[in-house]
């Protein structure tokens, strides 16, 4: 298999442990009747500390399987996962994550939502108030924090559910397709308060998306998944864009466009694959990598 692997970017943190390593990862899944299907196969992926690094790849080739393991929610069948040159046991502490669906709960307002992120912190009751006031103040909803979940928009609910995950200070932040249940024009603002929010404080962040123009507007690198069963790593991009970025005027850059058709060219292989997979086919010309 062929890997277009960039070079390492100039950070200073070379010497520094990766936030996330992930090392032969092979994941296996036993189902019903004794059979198994192995999502990914020999996967080698390195966060490093302060970096933005999304992972696209077509529909089942086991992206957020990655994430999962990376949270310590699933234990690969061979290989390791570190976090900042630590082995992984059990659940990821350091980590925090944002999945596609919102899990606020519904009897709770805005503000309690956020608060209750802090119980097992043991944080008291009128300090966990004030963080969480401020939390949601940064994400534009300082007049909602007494609204319900019902009562605020699918953005605004996700912008309660960021705060949420960001109201811990994880070190690293895992988001799985946080922004795909969102209208195009939502979709864009929640993206520049991600980006706003993160480079406060640049912690490592692992983003998957099924957006490639999303990823590259958002990322430092760009991880293209191959089709699955047992999916790998075939690509890995370094984005040349300069930040601080605003992800509908990054979209104009002639640098966008580039490296766009350049990762296009190795993701749209991949979905060929799958699709012709799925329908049962063989794969169709020039798909073959």
């Amino acid at each position: 298999m062929e890997s277009k692997v960039s070079p390492p970017g100039d950070r200073g943190a070379a010497a520094e442990q990766p936030a996330v390593k992930l090392a032969g990862i092979d994941i296996t899944f036993h189902l019903k009747g004794g059979s198994r299907y192995q999502a990914v196969k020999g996967i080698d992926l390195s966060v490093a500390p302060g970096e933005f690094v999304s992972v696209v790849g077509p529909t089942g080739c086991g992206k957020s399987t990655l994430l999962n393991a990376a949270a310590g929610l699933l234990t690969p069948s061979a290989g390791k996962v570190s976090i900042f040159g630590q082995p992984l046991s059990g659940l990821n502490r350091r980590a925090g994550y944002l999945f596609q669906q919102d899990a606020l709960m519904p009897w709770k307002t805005a503000l309690d939502n956020v608060k209750v992120a802090l119980e097992p912190m043991g944080v008291s009751d009128a300090e966990a108030d004030k963080r969480a006031r401020d939390w949601l103040g940064r994400v534009g909803l300082r007049a909602f924090v007494e609204r319900y979940p019902h009562m605020l928009s699918g953005g605004q609910r996700k912008r309660v559910a960021l705060a949420q995950m960001l109201i811990r200070d994880p070190e690293i932040l895992l988001m799985d397709e946080p922004f795909g249940p969102l209208d195009a024009q939502t979709r864009q603002i929640m993206g520049n308060l991600l980006l706003d929010l993160w480079s406060k404080d640049r912690k490592a962040l692992i983003f998957v998306t099924h957006d490639l123009e999303e990823a590259i507007a958002l990322s430092d690198r760009v991880v293209v998944m191959t089709a699955g069963p047992a999916a790998g790593i075939v690509a890995d991009y370094r984005v040349p864009l300069a930040r601080p970025r605003d992800i509908a005027e990054i979209r104009l850059e002639k640098a966008f466009h580039e490296i766009h058709r350049d990762i296009w060219a190795s993701l749209r292989v991949e979905v060929q694959k799958a699709y012709a997979m799925g329908e049962g086919k063989e794969l169709v010309e020039g798909a073959s990598s």
